[in-house]
């Protein structure tokens, strides 16, 4: 049966604890834990004990996407160190993100912020790119049983057209990698249904991140959107998929100034994936072709 679990970067506002507990409360099968600089993101001994404590396994870490503190600064050691911690929590999934082509130049004024994706990306993602490709992670990933999944990124929008500030993140690039985590909402910025992707990409799929998109803001609650999240996990569903379903929202589109809400909201996410995951469930849809 396909787990779905709570990416605790869903509530990173409340702390790593709190997710914990909040994603047992809401019946979740486990977490994903989004590594960042709170060091409680990032001490096994830690995290096993929160296990423990609140029975919520770590199914999966994500691996950080900005600089922390004692960690490397370069993107093949993060990732490294991210596996050290995976197999340290029994986690079954490194989740790592596609590398940058491009570095941010935001502009302030009149109360604004105006960002130019244009600049040359840091010295470690050409490198990055190449240990993908040139078989760095293919050898990592016969050194562990963790499964490491490369995930697909946004598009970003700079004067009203989608801009692609990612290296290897079309499907035809992203087809060279043996392990791929679908996220639905950044599908969503592309314009993509992500339900054109199962047959596509097939057994590659290994990791689901999922959430809607309406138009404007990524990672909204199931239903607050316009991806057809339905057909998608029907489609995994019918073909047999076999990894983790990780529901991955925004705080800011989460009543979480009132826990009961924030609870019955959790669960409702939960219980939409779980239904859609049973064979028949879910109004069927024509699936567009990407």
């Amino acid at each position: 049966m396909v787990r779905v679990t709570l990416s605790t970067g869903s509530l990173y506002t409340l702390g790593t604890a709190r997710a914990f507990e909040l994603a047992g409360r809401a019946g979740y099968d486990g977490v994903e834990l989004l590594v960042d600089d709170r060091w409680d993101t990032r001490q096994p001994d830690y995290l096993r004990r929160l296990t423990r404590e609140t029975g919520v396994p770590i199914d999966s870490v994500h691996s950080p996407f900005a600089v922390v503190s004692a960690w490397p600064k370069d993107e093949v050691g993060k990732v490294k160190r991210a596996l050290d911690l995976a197999e340290a929590v029994g986690a079954g999934t490194l989740n790592v993100h596609v590398p940058r082509r491009f570095s941010d130049l935001t502009v302030t004024g009149l109360g604004k912020n105006l960002v130019f994706p244009f600049l040359p990306p840091p010295s470690d993602q050409p490198v990055f790119l190449r240990w993908l490709l040139d078989g760095g992670l293919d050898a990592l990933q016969r050194e562990t049983s963790v499964a490491i999944a490369v995930e697909n990124l946004p598009a970003r929008r700079f004067l009203g057209r989608r801009v692609n500030v990612y290296a290897l993140n079309t499907w035809p690039e992203l087809s060279l990698l043996s392990k791929l985590c679908v996220d639905t909402t950044h599908c969503g910025t592309w314009g993509v249904d992500p339900a054109g992707l199962v047959d596509r990409l097939g057994s590659r799929i290994v990791h689901v991140h999922l959430s809607d998109f309406n138009g404007r803001h990524q990672h909204q609650p199931v239903g607050a959107g316009h991806v057809a999240l339905d057909r998608f996990l029907n489609l995994l569903a019918e073909r047999n998929y076999a990894g983790s379903v990780v529901v991955e929202l925004t705080p800011f589109a989460l009543p979480v100034h009132d826990e009961g809400k924030l609870v019955a909201e959790l669960r409702r996410n939960a219980e939409f994936c779980r239904a859609q995951l049973s064979f028949g469930a879910g109004p069927r849809r024509e699936v567009v072709a990407v």
